[in-house]
């Protein structure tokens, strides 16, 4: 499995943090629906880069083997248990639609941001499927 650059990784954890905050002040609700983490039934491709995938990875290990393909591979007895590494798109998406206009300016902002910080570190940027990526690093199947 492909570890991720340690500044680029250090940079995109402050980013993180940064977003974290900002979400804080927008003030989404969250129910704890799962609608973010069970992509078959609602629909759902949660997109990231492969620095974010390499840092999840860094931070959580590989999933478990045998999870569903239906379900993103972290979300275990209702719960997500990859938060501190998850990707940008995840902390982004809330069920609460009244900040859905909010929440997608500042993930765009922020987006932008994760693709400069690609540039700085000439990591070449592909923002694909999670699970793609996952597989693509050994740690799942599409």
């Amino acid at each position: 499995m492909s570890r991720p650059d340690p500044a680029a990784a250090a940079e995109l954890r402050d980013l993180y943090r940064e977003f974290d905050r900002e979400t804080d002040l927008v003030a989404p609700r969250c129910v704890a629906s799962g609608r973010c983490c069970d992509f078959e039934a609602y629909g759902h491709t949660l997109f990231a880069s492969r620095l974010e995938a390499e840092v999840l990875l860094d931070g959580a290990g590989p999933p478990p083997a045998g999870t569903d393909p239906a379900l993103c591979p972290f979300y275990r007895e209702r719960r997500c248990h990859a938060r501190e590494g998850r990707p940008l798109a995840c902390r982004a998406y809330f069920c609460d639609e009244s900040k859905t206009d909010a929440m997608g300016d500042l993930h765009e902002r922020f987006l932008r941001r994760l693709k400069d910080l690609h540039d700085r570190h000439g990591i070449p940027w592909r923002y694909a499927p999670l699970l793609g990526h996952l597989a693509d690093l050994g740690a799942g199947t599409p």
